[in-house]
């Protein structure tokens, strides 16, 4: 399980990614973050999931440097 974590993480912080800039070419009324938090602005909504998409990003590449050592 230990080998497979960074490459979740990897996989997570592309979906946030992909979401963010999907957001762009998609008009909502009300965009939802996480859980059940919600804004009506899309540059909040992108500006989120482009900032913890790059964070979980990140930390996956981080893990898988340190697991290859």
């Amino acid at each position: 399980m230990k080998k497979a974590i960074p490459y979740i993480y990897i996989i997570v912080g592309f979906s946030f990614v992909i979401k963010g800039f999907y957001a762009f070419f998609n008009e909502q009324e009300i965009y939802y973050l996480i859980f059940s938090l919600k804004t009506e602005s899309k540059s909040i909504y992108i500006l989120f999931n482009l900032f913890f998409g790059g964070l979980i990003l990140y930390s996956g590449i981080g893990r898988l440097k340190s697991f290859k050592k």
